[in-house]
């Protein structure tokens, strides 16, 4: 039997009652630990790391702020390359990121750096800009964000690889029989949701006046974040919008089966994850057309993928696939073969396969 190869792996947050993304990363981490001798550094913890029983080496760090941070992140990266670990994997921490290059840079090892969003929308990132420079590698989702990084930063071409987001897709098969009355909601409707945080680049600005071009379909708005006080007062007058507030991830395959449609009206994404989410769940999507969207969606899909801003046609599809049932389950069809793509078992090896190159 072959000796495992050693990783690694940065996680920034650990907590499974999180509303984010991160709550994927800690099945996967718990995946890739059957083919790497897997050491797991953890910035911040808020759950039981036991969670990762098959994790031999888990370090937490004792510091969450300030210089000790830092430093205490720098000595336990150091502690890994010393123990033998060549490949570094980060997941968005720019301060992980950077101690890791510059010890690997030192040493001989390489560093991969996770990151999948549009950063140059919101100035220049001078630390981002040194970290992507600095890593062997910069990991994101979708070429079209390859091609951005590269533009933006000055980075080559050849140190950037793509892995797709994924999901678990058998956690989307059924739904909670507990989820209609935790979040009280009726069974006789099918909803259109939202999921994000609520911020202006993910589009909530666009919510009020699509659920106005709407009145007799209910939009569910999960999620929170610095623009929910001016939703609430925009949503005021109207009858049909249900704002549910934070929903941790766990519940979001429940929500997504009490629902019809997602709708996505983001200014910013890189890979969005929540259409995955979307299409595991055999919903049809209507959104704008930013980052790789349109990427990852199958050509029936992309119908209803629109110019920002363009809320109008957004809520025109809303309407045309809630009364159309053949039009919606056609759609529906393609999503769920499509999604299989980004299964977890199918990424889990394209990760091996990147680390092992």
């Amino acid at each position: 039997m072959s000796k495992k190869k050693k990783l690694c792996y940065v996680l920034p947050f650990f907590d499974l009652e999180i509303d984010t993304h991160h709550f994927y990363l800690y099945d996967f981490i718990k995946k890739i630990a059957d083919d790497f001798d897997l050491t797991l550094i953890i910035e911040k913890s808020n759950s039981d790391t036991k969670f990762f029983y098959n994790v031999k080496n888990i370090k937490v760090q004792k510091f969450n702020n300030g210089l000790l941070r830092v430093l205490e992140n720098f000595y336990l990266i150091l502690s890994a390359r010393l123990k033998g670990n060549k490949n570094f994997y980060i997941h968005y921490s720019k301060v992980s990121a950077l101690n890791a290059a510059i010890i690997a840079r030192l040493s001989g090892a390489r560093t991969f750096y996770w990151s999948c969003g549009m950063m140059w929308l919101f100035g220049r990132d001078r630390l981002l800009g040194l970290v992507l420079n600095l890593v062997s590698y910069l990991v994101t989702g979708v070429e079209a964000l390859k091609t951005g990084y590269v533009e933006h930063y000055g980075i080559s071409a050849d140190k950037v690889k793509i892995m797709p987001n994924w999901i678990d897709l058998v956690r989307f098969r059924d739904l909670d029989d507990n989820i209609h009355s935790k979040y009280n909601l009726r069974k006789d409707h099918k909803y259109v949701l939202f999921v994000h945080r609520l911020a202006a680049r993910k589009g909530v600005h666009y919510i009020a006046d699509i659920a106005k071009d709407n009145k007799d379909t209910k939009f569910l708005i999960a999620g929170g974040g610095p623009y929910r006080k001016k939703l609430e007062e925009e949503v005021s007058n109207l009858e049909n919008v249900i704002l549910l507030g934070k929903v941790p991830n766990k519940d979001i395959p429940s929500l997504m089966k009490v629902s019809k449609i997602f709708f996505m009206p983001s200014e910013e994404e890189g890979f969005p994850r929540v259409l995955a989410e979307a299409m595991a769940a055999g919903l049809a999507y209507v959104a704008f057309d930013i980052g790789g969207v349109k990427e990852i969606s199958t050509d029936k899909q992309q119908e209803y993928i629109y110019q920002i801003g363009d809320t109008e046609a957004m809520s025109k599809s809303i309407d045309k696939l809630m009364k159309d049932d053949e039009l919606y389950q056609d759609v529906s069809r393609s999503n769920l073969e499509h999604v299989k793509q980004f299964d977890i078992h199918v990424v889990k090896n394209k990760f091996v396969e990147l680390i092992n190159e």
